[in-house]
């Protein structure tokens, strides 16, 4: 994922006004949760790394981010195989769409 190929990514659920606030708050938490997911990958805290990037992907999948869902549930798996390359991939992926997110939500800049 080269950081210049990417653009702004928007929930498919942008519509939904009942989700407005849950996406909003998603969106503006999504920062921080992705350093909580670096800081496990560097402590090798490979478990806390899996539970957090599963809760991660199922928060994005109600909230109308497929992709995002499927890229840390890979990152999730990755741990769970602990195959060490592809979480370290898959995490630079996840911040990069973390990232386009943010480009995408109306006043999360």
């Amino acid at each position: 994922m080269d950081r210049q190929e990417r653009k702004p990514v928007y929930s498919i659920l942008d519509d939904s006004v009942d989700l407005e606030d849950s996406i909003h708050f998603f969106v503006i938490g999504l920062a921080e949760q992705v350093d909580l997911l670096q800081d496990d990958e560097q402590s090798s805290d490979y478990e806390s790394l899996e539970e957090r990037a599963a809760l991660i992907a199922d928060q994005a999948d109600r909230m109308g981010y497929p992709e995002f869902a499927r890229a840390a549930r890979k990152v999730a798996q990755a741990c769970a195989d602990e195959l060490k390359d592809v979480i370290q991939k898959g995490l630079f992926d996840v911040t990069e769409l973390a990232r386009c997110i943010r480009l995408g939500h109306r006043g999360a800049a």
